[in-house]
């Protein structure tokens, strides 16, 4: 995140009419966006449309108020969601204020207060500088993604129970439903206790609920009281999560940020002290904050309505909300629409009156066509009043309908419908081909595919890939429906699961085993038998009898055979009574399978048992096993249609993601690894938001993960009812266990309620949770229109294979063919549907297993022949090849040069491991504690680096850190107080490296701080405390931090801010708690280096001294320069670059050292 203050010029304001602002920057801002800028110092919330500069209008609001005077850069603080959009408006608002000749461009100190951050980053900020007034560690190490998984399946495997209802579930689901409910429950600041109370109560009522006419209990008030009982024993597992967190010293994002809530409303200070340092606050995309951001945001920068109640002094702040209420997508993750429409009356003027309403209404991306589309998607939003006017003249008003600025072109929208869902694939990625080859598109990442859900980016991959399209699936999500992922996703959790049977049906049926529905259906039936078995079913079945009572023999079962005998195998049922299809494959009986079936069945069992032998080892570890063990890793390369489709490619981006799923403390778990992937899979919650990268190549990715990018084509398919939009209401609190009641949500307000616990509400409630879910697809829909530039195509289908009625096109795409009628841009039209479903029926059969592609196959078994002739070849005549042969077109002197190259590396080794010594290359990147360890001892740490040992627990060290923290938080308030340029977070991890050695103990900790409280340092305030550095030297990255910086005496001492800028002179500090042999100048030398390249000062216009906290005393030792720093990372006097023992390439300079000694590992 880029740190900067910039400082204005010294002279009268520079602007002093809106006419001067357009002037400076050389924009043609709207009226609209003159409002939003040139508004008063007071709240305001900015309503911004989809594509209408509100990135540039908070820059130029920033403009506006520096430029006239009311307040100075660093007095402004922006917020937003991601590192991507604070890096890009801190960009933008510096452009801003240099370009309208504002401040200086070469004023801009690097070392300045934060202008812009996440959301996240803020609350951590507040957490580390407060945190302890509420007794929380300053400095917790935070985890997110996989790692959240990764804890969780931990205390699920742990959990003593007995767990009645969760039993229940597999592992994998228990582990996300937990997470689901913690991650709520920290976002609505909700107290485990208060839950398991709410529940208690709810249970009562659904116990006493009215029965129906026959006397029964009603099926919803059953699935209600039976939710009710899940989230009982839900909540003792989120209990014991949010435990372990709290042992291991870890926090998430929302836990930090529930706490700065806390903050903002317990500790006045703390936002009285913020609205000193930042007098204007811009809140970026405010209508995905949650319920704990927003009560943070409030308790800081606002107050009560009364301004006479406590706190109510933070009335009137000026604070800016930017969003809009129409692409508020994000519900699903903890995101409460309503903070934005309820802003006005949240954060009010001064005078009690609601916030100023601003609306930015000319999109500035999409042609008018596509805005008139966009407008009509929106129509039910604008009807329900999200902005908060008057429903009758909201379009009157021009609030919520967009309009593109004169003499845009008019963009192009096009509509198409099918028959089927293949035939739409194909006819998009045929169009898909077209608009490049015809120059529609200049690129192919001008293109982009929209898909409502993950599921269905697969099969266009396939399409694409097949025409030699390059294409890039965007997030993880995308990535799991791809054919050879979702093998290996099946094959771990098999390995953790013996009762996924779906996962077995898929490898059975898949093109490795090919294992056909007799066989299969045998299979199934067996399943059953042992099942009864098992149960001690005294009528339990033989095998032979069961086959023949049903009359099976060696008779092909017919379809209906089929489908009872799979759905037997799969059905849901409580898994600890459930024998699986898996056993079944160990225990086949004596059923008439084919002979080829029973060998595939014992091979398949094999496989598993051996990778459930590998279950406990590292995860990724465990995955590349998978890969290797299904072939897949030779068949992608081996096969040319997948080699060209770039399949191995994405294989490895999901090892990649797979490696994302890291340890805190080294106890990894397959299922929480599996509880991930399918959070990813299910909503795009599993990983962090993807971004697409710059590579030229057509984008598929989900409408959620579209949010702020644009693409000059966008295809948006499956526009039919029950795809997109989505009939799923997935939020019903009162049947999903892992849901957070309504009415203990922060928004309760605004979203639908239960009445009370009957059947009669629960059937209400239903009707508008549909109702909501509804509204929620059309923000979505108004989302993916407006990504397009200059064409947008929707199209649709009727019939996919699984289904029984057909679709029927959604609004959506209706209102997109009604504009293509317009244009004449009906690309292709289907006959309305019929009752029989073309792709299920007996005139169109589908082979199963699936037939191979005969090309590939004839390819496959004369490969085969030729290495059968070779082997017996070789056994006849000791060659593989015949004379004469032809020679193989290969890049042969490419192949024998690698065979060269490997062959010298391994007798390198090998004269290494005889002679006892190894080369080892220092990393690229290393701290600068390392320096030390090499300067002092080259072979030790050479050795440590060949072969890392675990280090002892440092008592020490820990001292050191704990020492550290005190003088960070010594200096923490004075540092906000002061203004100065820098406050860096701790780091507790480059602490520990860095802790002193011989440092004090914990029995003398409280007299080494107090010796520091009387120190001359103590008193004087910092210009930087635990500064982080990045110093190039010799061709490495050298990482630290510096303990503290102050300005030299005679530049300002505790006068801040100050000009950075040659002459400017600094005092680096090292603090010295042990004695005098834990002073290494070679330290002092390497922060004093970094300090000065990184302020822009002259080296020699740094001082370094360490500093003895026990005595006071003062330490000043002649420091090396940068040539004598680069000199220690040279190579070794006894190795030269040409030495024969180095097998590399006489131009590698790599740094090397020579380890003596230690014998070769094996």
């Amino acid at each position: 995140m880029s740190v900067r203050v910039l400082v204005p010029l010294p002279s009268t304001p520079r602007l002093r009419t809106p006419g001067d602002l357009v002037d400076a920057l050389g924009l043609p801002f709207s009226d609209q966006q003159l409002a939003a800028i040139t508004a008063p110092l007071e709240p305001g919330v900015i309503i911004a449309g989809a594509g209408s500069g509100k990135t540039t209008v908070m820059a130029a609001r920033v403009v506006w108020l520096v430029g006239t005077g009311a307040v100075r850069p660093e007095e402004v603080l922006g917020l937003t969601f991601t590192r991507k959009a604070a890096a890009e408006l801190s960009a933008r608002v510096r452009t801003a204020l240099v370009a309208a000749g504002v401040v200086d461009d070469k004023t801009v100190d690097e070392s300045g207060e934060q202008v812009v951050m996440t959301y996240d980053a803020f609350a951590a900020r507040l957490v580390s500088e407060h945190g302890l007034r509420l007794g929380y560690e300053a400095d917790p190490t935070m985890v997110s993604g996989a790692t959240r998984f990764r804890l969780a399946a931990r205390v699920v495997a742990a959990a003593a129970g007995p767990f009645e209802f969760l039993s229940r579930l597999r592992p994998a689901t228990v582990t996300e439903r937990v997470l689901k409910l913690d991650a709520d429950l920290t976002s609505h600041l909700v107290d485990v206790d208060a839950l398991d109370a709410h529940a208690r109560d709810l249970l009562i009522g659904w116990e006493s609920a009215p029965p129906n006419n026959r006397g029964n209990v009603y099926v919803d008030v059953k699935k209600a009281t039976i939710a009710v009982q899940e989230r009982l024993e839900l909540a003792s597992l989120v209990k014991d999560y949010q435990a372990l967190k709290t042992r291991l010293g870890v926090v998430e994002f929302a836990d930090q940020m529930a706490i700065a809530a806390r903050l903002a409303t317990e500790v006045p200070q703390v936002g009285a002290d913020l609205r000193a340092a930042f007098r204007v606050v811009l809140l970026d995309e405010y209508q995905d904050t949650s319920a704990a951001q927003a009560a943070m945001l409030h308790g800081l920068f606002s107050g009560p309505a009364d301004p006479r109640a406590a706190g109510g002094e933070g009335m009137g702040h000026a604070v800016t909300a930017v969003g809009d209420p129409f692409q508020a997508i994000y519900g699903w993750r903890g995101a409460a629409a309503s903070n934005i429409t309820t802003f006005a009356d949240t954060f009010r003027r001064a005078d009690g009156s609601p916030a100023a309403r601003f609306a930015l209404t000319v999109n500035r991306r999409s042609g008018p066509t596509i805005l008139d589309v966009a407008n009509v998607l929106s129509r039910p939003l604008r009807a329900e009043q999200d902005t908060g006017q008057d429903a009758a003249t909201a379009d009157e008003d021009g609030l919520g309908l967009l309009q593109a600025p004169p003499g845009t072109a008019p963009g192009r929208v096009a509509s198409a419908t099918f028959t089927s869902w293949p035939e739409e694939v194909t006819w998009v990625a045929d169009r898909i081909v077209e608009a490049r080859r015809t120059g529609e598109v200049a690129h192919w990442a001008d293109i982009a595919v929209l898909m409502r859900r993950n599921a269905d980016i697969g099969p266009l991959y396939a399409e694409l890939t097949g025409r030699e399209v390059p294409v890039e699936i965007v997030g993880l999500g995308g990535l799991l429906g791809l054919p050879e992922v979702m093998d290996v996703t099946a094959t771990l959790r098999l390995v953790d699961d013996v009762t996924a049977n779906p996962d077995l049906v898929r490898l059975l049926t898949g093109p490795r085993w090919r294992v056909g529905p007799r066989d299969l259906a045998l299979l199934g039936r067996r399943a059953r038998e042992l099942a009864r078995a098992s149960l001690g079913s005294p009528d339990a079945p033989g095998a032979q009898g069961e086959t023949r009572e049903r009359g099976v023999g060696s008779q092909v079962p017919d379809a209906a055979q089929v489908r009872e005998a799979l759905v037997d195998a799969v059905a849901d049922l409580d898994p600890t009574e459930v024998v699986s299809l898996l056993d079944a494959l160990e225990d086949p009986g004596e059923a008439p399978y084919s002979p080829a079936a029973r060998r595939r069945f014992a091979r398949v069992a094999s496989e598993l048992a051996a990778l459930r032998a590998h279950a406990d080892e590292p995860v990724l570890d465990l995955t590349r096993r998978v890969v290797t063990t299904l072939g897949l890793d030779v068949e992608l390369v081996a096969t040319p249609e997948l080699e060209r489709t770039n399949r191995r490619d994405q294989l490895g981006a999901f090892l990649d993601a797979v490696a994302d799923y890291v340890d805190v403390d080294g106890d990894a778990s397959l299922s929480g690894l599996l509880a991930w992937l399918q959070a990813e899979l299910d909503s795009g919650t599993g990983l962090e938001q993807a971004v697409p990268s710059d590579r030229e190549a057509v984008k598929l990715l989900t409408v959620h993960k579209a949010k702020g990018l644009e693409w000059e084509l966008v295809f948006l398919p499956g526009l039919v009812e029950g795809v997109f939009p989505s009939d799923r209401v997935t939020d019903n609190w009162a049947t999903t266990a892992g849901a957070l009641p309504a009415d203990l949500r922060g928004d309760a307000g605004s979203i639908p309620q239960l009445a009370d616990t009957t059947n009669a509400a629960m059937v209400d409630y239903k009707a508008a949770l549909k109702a909501q879910q509804l509204r929620s697809e059309d923000r979505l829909a108004y989302v993916a229109a407006t990504r397009a530039r200059s064409t947008l195509v929707g199209t649709g289908h009727w019939w996919r294979p699984d289904l029984v009625r057909p679709r029927v096109a959604s609004t959506y795409l209706r209102a997109i063919e009604a504009e293509a009628e317009r244009q004449g841009q009906v690309l292709a039209r289907a006959e309305l549907p019929g009752k029989e479903n073309p792709l299920a029926g007996a005139a169109a059969p589908t082979p199963w297993p699936e037939p191979l592609d005969p090309d590939a196959l004839a390819r496959r078994e004369e490969a085969a022949a030729l290495v059968e002739a070779a082997r017996v070849r070789f056994a006849s005549t000791g060659a593989y090849a015949e004379e004469g042969s032809a020679p193989l077109l290969l890049d042969v002197e490419g192949r024998v040069a690698a065979w060269d190259a490997d062959l010298d590396r391994l007798l390198r080794e090998a004269r290494e491991s005889r002679s006892g010594d190894r080369t080892v290359e220092l990393p690229a990147s290393l701290p600068a504690t390392a320096l030390l360890h090499l300067a002092a001892d080259p072979d030790a740490y050479a050795a440590s680096l060949a072969r890392p040992m675990p280090r002892p627990p440092s008592r020490a060290a820990r001292s050191g850190t704990r020492f550290h923290a005190f003088v960070e938080q010594w200096f923490g308030e004075r540092l906000a107080r002061g203004g100065v340029g820098q406050g860096a977070l701790v780091d507790p991890d480059d602490l520990a490296d860095r802790a002193d050695a011989d440092g004090p103990d914990e029995a003398d900790l409280r007299a080494v701080c107090d010796a520091f409280t009387r120190s001359r340092f103590a008193d004087r305030l910092p210009y930087a405390v635990e500064a982080p550095f990045s110093l190039a030297l010799g061709g490495r990255l050298v990482r630290g931090r510096v303990d503290a910086v102050y300005a030299a005496e005679g530049d300002g001492g505790a006068g801040f801010p100050i000009a950075v800028g040659p002459g400017t002179r600094f005092l680096v500090v090292d603090w010295k708690t042990g004695g005098p042999d834990t002073a290494d100048p070679l330290q002092l030398a390497i922060y004093r280096l970094a300090w000065a390249e990184a302020t822009g000062v002259d080296v020699d216009e740094v001082e370094a001294v360490f500093v003895h906290v026990r005595d006071d005393r003062v330490v000043a030792p002649r420091l090396d320069g940068r040539a004598e720093l680069e000199r220690l990372l040279g190579p070794d006097e006894g190795l030269s670059d040409d030495d024969p023992a180095d097998g590399g390439p006489p131009d590698d300079r790599a740094p090397r050292r020579r380890l003596r000694g230690l014998p070769s590992a094996r």
